[in-house]
């Protein structure tokens, strides 16, 4: 009689740690996501108070590009590439 006591107590026991656990577990958890959420709307809200600002491009400080020359480079390269699938095609 008493082992079975005994067992009965140590399963409600065990039920009780695990209940624990989980529900600290599942308590920081949805702390995470309220502090998320909050986040999220103070952010959203800033953004959208904000002015709106230019989306212009500005030259960066490196050297201008080279001018285009007569045949684009691209191009040359395609040439170049076609003309090695006709040969291997071909061969």
């Amino acid at each position: 009689m008493a082992v079975l006591v005994l067992v009965i107590v140590a399963v409600l026991a065990l039920k009780l740690a695990v209940g624990l656990v989980i529900g600290l577990v599942s308590a920081v958890l949805w702390v995470v996501v309220i502090t998320a959420a909050v986040v999220a709307v103070l952010w959203s809200r800033k953004t959208l108070k904000s002015p709106r600002k230019s989306r212009e491009v500005k030259p960066g400080p490196g050297p201008a590009p080279p001018p285009a020359t007569h045949e684009d480079r691209v191009e040359i390269e395609m040439r170049r590439i076609t003309e090695e699938l006709r040969q291997q095609r071909g061969g």
